[in-house]
């Protein structure tokens, strides 16, 4: 199931092979081994007749994939609820395994592989990144003993970012508002009430609904959201957020969360400047007061992230780590 904790979507899901099932999404998936009797959903069933068309390599398994599995992300539009997954794909002699990334964004995936009388071979590491709108090979699966079945499942999880980032402390950002704004910090970096772990170096600014939200830095616009009218401080509103999402030079993703329903004033792929408005604040999703969080991420695996420790320049001078309770003004 999806696991929405902070900016990042995360996300697991697998199959087994060598059986027909019926996951909790209703989700078939089979393998077909010619000439071979297989136990499927209860029944003996001669697969080799079941499905005519299928060229017949003697001594050799061939697998059929009958539906998708079904991608559940619960930030996702609904028509992007299968925008990452893994694509088995039949030759002849093996079973390829793509990563299919059909957002904008680069997703780092982590690929478990359980093989029985199969062999495994890696293309890539078990953990990969696979870039925006790409589409990556990362295993091949052929049968170890042609007279046995194989059986092999994978399971895979993935989180939004690169995992070849390399934050440099001398970056500079400007701080998300209009140059001559001050806005209050209303919680820094490890805050007690949602600044640990992956957003332990997040910054929240307090500021009234409808404030114009800046970029703190260069880059281009690879996801939003701004469909979302609810918030406030229950976490059942946690995965209720309006956000913005900039990928920067350096792989790392700057997020800007909270934003105000049909808010957000750039498309995905937009190149934007360092102070360009991006957005209206609001105060959607996990929210105790309208504000702005602001953090810069990469990924650490296909189930975590993490947040880079940031320097401003503010018209108070640099600050690398901003404090609760203070104001700062843009510059």
């Amino acid at each position: 199931m999806p696991n929405l904790e902070g900016p990042g979507d995360l996300l697991t899901s697998q199959a087994w092979y060598g059986t027909t099932m019926q996951d909790k999404r209703n989700t078939w998936v089979r393998v077909v081994l010619r000439g071979v009797y297989m136990q499927m959903a209860g029944q003996r069933v001669r697969t080799g007749s079941s499905f005519p068309g299928i060229p017949s390599v003697r001594g050799i398994a061939v697998f059929v994939l009958l539906a998708p599995l079904s991608i559940l992300s619960g930030r996702e539009r609904p028509h992007d609820r299968e925008a990452v997954q893994i694509k088995p794909v039949p030759t002849p002699s093996y079973v390829s395994l793509f990563i299919e990334n059909r957002h904008a964004y680069d997703v780092t995936v982590t690929l478990t592989i359980h093989a029985e009388n199969a062999q495994v071979t890696r293309i890539v590491p078990e953990t990969a990144t696979c870039g925006g709108h790409r589409e990556i090979e990362v295993a091949r699966i052929s049968v170890s003993d042609p007279n046995k079945p194989p059986r092999w499942r994978y399971s895979f999880r993935w989180a939004k970012g690169r995992l070849d980032v390399r934050h440099s402390d001398e970056t500079r950002y400007r701080l998300p508002f209009k140059k001559g704004e001050t806005h209050r910090v209303c919680q820094g970096y490890n805050g007690r009430l949602s600044h640990r772990d992956q957003d332990r170096y997040a910054v929240d600014f307090a500021m009234p609904e409808g404030t114009s939200v800046c970029a703190a830095r260069e880059g281009v616009v690879v996801d939003l959201r701004e469909s979302w009218k609810t918030g406030g401080p229950d976490r059942k509103y946690k995965d209720q957020v309006n956000y913005v999402s900039i990928a920067h030079a350096d792989g790392t993703m700057g997020e800007y969360h909270h934003l105000k329903y049909d808010g957000v004033l750039v498309e995905i792929g937009d190149r934007v400047t360092a102070g360009q408005s991006i957005a209206l604040s609001g105060n959607t999703g996990y929210s105790t007061l309208p504000h702005v969080h602001f953090g810069v991420y990469s990924a650490l695996d296909g189930s975590r992230r993490q947040s880079h420790r940031l320097t401003f320049v503010t018209r108070e001078g640099t600050v690398s780590e901003p404090l609760a309770g203070k104001s700062y003004t843009a510059e």
